[in-house]
């Protein structure tokens, strides 16, 4: 289980990407184009948005690919109260809520995540779009 992520840094916020867990939902490119644009390098830059937009974008990726580190004393991202599981095509599953994945001697604490519910993932317990689970 991988849990190697890029970091952007801005002056309020810090953008975590976790590239292995990224299924290009694309929440963030329709959802902030501004900072998040796919056609420039580096791809995300922080500071082009405030810090609260950005913070709200990063929560509706379902993946759980993108996280973020407030700089700014706001409030960091919190788990949802309930945890809620959303099964889709392809046995893929969106989880939300206060996730601690334990994997070997490892655990990952996560408010997001996309499980592979196919058996198919190079990356699991994350979904990876294996082409073997596609409906």
């Amino acid at each position: 289980m991988e849990n190697t992520y890029k970091l952007y840094s801005g002056e309020n916020i810090d953008v975590k990407f976790h590239a292995k867990r990224c299924l290009h939902a694309a929440q963030c490119v329709k959802g902030l184009s501004e900072v998040f644009d796919v056609k420039k390098r580096p791809w995300i830059s922080p500071d082009q948005a405030p810090a609260d937009e950005v913070a709200k974008v990063i929560e509706r990726c379902p993946s759980g690919a993108l996280e973020y580190v407030r700089k700014d004393g706001e409030d960091q991202e919190q788990p949802q109260t309930e945890t809620t599981v959303d099964l889709l095509p392809g046995h893929l599953m969106y989880v939300r809520g206060d996730l601690k994945i334990k994997g070997g001697d490892e655990t990952i604490q996560l408010t997001r995540a996309a499980f592979c519910g196919c058996g198919h993932s190079d990356n699991k317990p994350f979904c990876d779009h294996s082409s073997e689970c596609r409906p």
